[in-house]
Order: structure tokens, then sequence, then C-alpha cells
């Protein structure tokens, strides 16, 4: 399905259960919300589920391709109120958790609990953001498939790569299948959003935070941050997992939304 939100195609799927609170994932850089295919699944008829492509990835439009990531969180929040969602509990990867938190801090009313995944509150530092040069310089120089290699290596387990390798395959081709021009968009602007750390103790919400146990993009010691700083917390570290725990071992990160779930909603 489309929906036209601040003069962009956002593709999005909305499987709706009457009287149900809504989950919504956003998904990380440089995916779509095919990620989230094992949490649909499993979700799938116990409550309303909405996942959608953000701006310039998955069959979203590209446009012009220059924005920033306050952008993507304006993004969200007008998805939502397009569709009447009044209220979400929203699991955000990587870039969907910096989204959602910002999306928190300027609307909080919208969120009945969150679920931060393999994620974290800081703004880029100089390394970061060098990094993210970097990246740039293989997608414009070297093209996608070539920054596609490269990515993959920092995201994924090593664990994954000798044991799933349809797990590396499904990731690699997430990555080809977008629009170069959306995945450069998308990495500029994940260098120009807010740092989010001054927020989490002002959180009053039920919060899940996940994260693999050989994440070294946010890795435990982060998680054990925002555990320590968000008052009502829980903290799930997901064994032979890497920066995508939720799909790296789906059956360990399904019991720990779903235990989640039934805690904070009852489904």
């Amino acid at each position: 399905m489309k929906a036209k939100i601040n003069g962009i195609n956002i593709d999005y799927n909305f499987y709706p259960v009457e009287e149900s609170p809504t989950v919504v994932f956003v998904h990380g850089f440089p995916f779509n919300q095919k990620m989230w295919q094992p949490q649909v699944e499993v979700l799938k008829g116990k409550c309303s589920i909405l996942t959608y492509d953000g701006r310039g990835l998955g069959q979203s439009e590209v446009g012009d391709g220059q924005f920033m990531f306050e952008n993507l969180v304006d993004d969200f929040i007008e998805l939502l109120r397009s569709l009447k969602i009044e209220t979400v509990i929203a699991c955000g990867l990587s870039m969907g958790g910096y989204i959602i938190l910002r999306a928190y801090e300027k609307q909080p009313k919208m969120f009945h609990a969150l679920i931060l995944c393999d994620t974290r509150a800081e703004a880029d530092g100089n390394e970061a953001k060098l990094k993210r040069a970097q990246m740039l310089h293989i997608l414009k120089f070297h093209g996608k498939e070539k920054f596609a290699d490269e990515f993959i290596k920092t995201v994924l387990s090593p664990k994954t790569f000798e044991f799933k390798k349809e797990i590396v395959n499904f990731v690699y081709d997430m990555i080809v299948q977008n629009n170069e021009i959306g995945i450069a968009g998308n990495l500029i602007a994940l260098s120009t959003r807010t740092d989010t750390s001054h927020l989490l103790e002002k959180i009053d919400i039920p919060v899940l935070i996940v994260v693999g146990e050989d994440d070294t993009l946010t890795p435990p010691t982060l998680a054990q941050t925002l555990h320590s700083k968000i008052k009502n917390s829980y903290l799930e570290i997901i064994p032979s997992a890497g920066h995508l725990s939720n799909l790296e071992n789906a059956e360990k990160f399904n019991d720990a939304i779903l235990n989640f779930l039934k805690k904070v909603c009852q489904i």
C-alpha cells in the first residue's frame, strides 16, 4: 500500500486486528520492511501490525534524495496520523531506534511502549561521521554491490556468516535492491540526527532494550547504558546474533518481544 507522506510516496503494510494495540516496526539502514518478516509472521493475528519502507529505501519513493534525519522522523509521525493510529508500541532497530526515540521526544503521547533494538541515543561523533563519508565514497565510486559487501561485514555476527548463509544473502539482497540515491540520502541523513541521551531519564513508559551479544556497532555495553538510564526498562541480550538480532536469532528475539508485549498489552 502507498501513502503520500510529506510529498513522498511511502510503501507500507498494515495488518489490523480489531480493538488491538498497534505495533509499528521501523527498519534499520540500509534495509526495508522485509527485515521484519520473522516478527510479522509470529505476531500476525495477535495484534495490529504496521511496517513501512523509509523514504528512499525499499519500495518508497526516493525523490531527489536530499533530506535530513528530522524528515525521517516526521515521516514516521505523519504516517501514523494518516492512518489515524493514535498510540503505538514502536519497535525500531538501529536507525529505526534513532527514529522512534526522536519521535517520542517530539510526540510522547503517541507511544504506549518502546522496543529499542541494537541502537543508541548518542548522535554521531567525528569517527562515525568519517566512517559514513568513507562508506559514501565506496557507494559513489564502486557501486552498491561493493558497498553491500563492506557493510554486511559490520552488521552480522561471525556465527551468522559461518552457519546462516541464507541470512547473509537475504541482508545483501535487501541492500542492493535499493536505489543508490536513496542509500546515499539516508547515509547522509543519519549523520544529521540529534542526540537524544538527555531524553532517556524522562521516558516514563515501558521499554524493552534488545541487543545481539556479538553486536560491534551498538554493543551490549551501550544497551546496558540505555537500561540504566531508562527507569521502566527491560534488557534482553540475544545469543549468536550481531547488529541484526531480529534476523540472526529470530527465535530468541521473538520470545523477548512476545514476553514484553504480554506485559504491556496482554496480547
